[in-house]
């Protein structure tokens, strides 16, 4: 069965006779090689600037919390683009990380970035020197403290990006190599949400129901992925009952094998706790494949657990992360680990 039609039928009928793999990267060669699923990032590029420059509603240097939630301004401190201006900025990513391996039949996500984190980016502050030398992007949570101290500006700017992103889903459904469009919208820490209860249950709820109906209406699958422990306050119930599949299902730390250990126990007991109402795409700790302290042994160890504990029925075993940067899956012992799961699930080694 080809990779598109397998992870269809995961979706559809629960499982097949050989579990779907997605090895997500930023290396989009590596990941159409190793897996059955290909994300392709419909980023919106307008908006790339914030995480090098700062996002344009950030703190001032040395201006306290109070000054800046008077001053902020959704409407005029920012000239906001026309939707149709940052659909089109979403496309050629997209298109870039695809097309070259359409005619391999995997399974297409279209991944876009949700308001939660949007919002947060808009509030970044400019990108220290270490952030450019390990590529890594930083915010304060912001976004989480202006919720608190003005609720009415907060929301004002939280639905205007969710109206931008609608319009980005709306487009990417339309695509014929799109199988899914997944929203990646953290929310959540290993300990907690980090915004309050009234925010989570009337806006970002809401929201996302939103979003998965528009994806729905057009046949495609909605996959959400959100950092933290989704299980916290039952959340995970709420968003199976509105997604079709969720990622990554990370709940807590997973760096060391005693640790990922515990982590197949409680990914094994979300399982329980919600059924069959969506797909996992878990089961692969990034953490275990790039620590080179951990030999292919016990890492492997850890995913024949997952598989025992969670069972073949409704997962897509996937990566928790891509590798992170200047990391990759061409490394000789990640690739051998990768090489390992797919020796598990009955696929031959490949080489990169």
């Amino acid at each position: 069965m080809k990779s598109r039609d397998l992870v269809y039928a995961v979706y559809e009928d629960g499982f097949y006779d050989r579990l779907p793999l997605h090895f997500e990267s930023i290396k989009k060669n590596h990941e159409a090689k190793l897996g059955d699923v290909l994300l392709g990032h419909g980023w919106v590029s307008l908006w790339e600037d914030w995480f090098y420059s700062g996002g344009p509603f950030r703190r001032r240097e040395g201006e306290r919390l109070l000054e800046w939630v008077e001053r902020l301004d959704v409407e005029t401190d920012y000239s906001w683009p026309s939707e149709s201006d940052v659909v089109d900025s979403c496309v050629k990513g997209f298109k870039e990380n695809v097309e070259p391996f359409y005619r391999k039949n995997l399974f297409i996500v279209f991944e876009v970035v949700g308001p939660t984190e949007y919002s947060e980016y808009s509030m970044m502050p400019p990108r220290p020197e270490s952030g450019y030398k390990y590529d890594l992007a930083y915010h304060n949570l912001d976004f989480s403290k202006l919720l608190l101290l003005n609720r009415k500006k907060a929301i004002k700017l939280y639905d205007k990006l969710a109206k931008y992103i609608l319009e980005v889903i709306k487009y990417a459904r339309e695509l014929d190599i799109v199988d899914a469009v997944r929203i990646a919208d953290d929310a959540f820490t290993y300990s907690s949400p980090i915004y309050p209860t009234w925010f989570m249950d009337n806006c970002y709820l809401k929201w996302h129901r939103i979003f998965v109906n528009a994806v729905k209406a057009k046949g495609k699958k909605a996959i959400l992925h959100c950092d933290g422990d989704v299980t916290k306050l039952g959340y995970i119930r709420k968003l199976a009952e509105i997604y079709d599949g969720i990622h990554p299902l990370d709940l807590c730390s997973k760096s060391t094998v005693e640790a990922a250990l515990n982590w197949v126990n409680r990914v094994s007991k979300a399982r329980r706790d919600i059924g069959w109402k969506a797909v996992f795409h878990t089961g692969i700790s990034i953490d275990l494949v790039l620590n080179d302290s951990i030999d292919v042994k016990d890492f492997v160890k850890v995913v024949k657990k997952m598989l025992d504990k969670h069972g073949p029925r409704k997962i897509v075993l996937s990566v928790t992360h891509r590798p992170y940067p200047k990391r990759s899956f061409g490394e000789k012992l990640a690739l051998a680990k990768v090489n390992a799961v797919r020796k598990l699930v009955g696929l031959p080694e490949v080489s990169l």
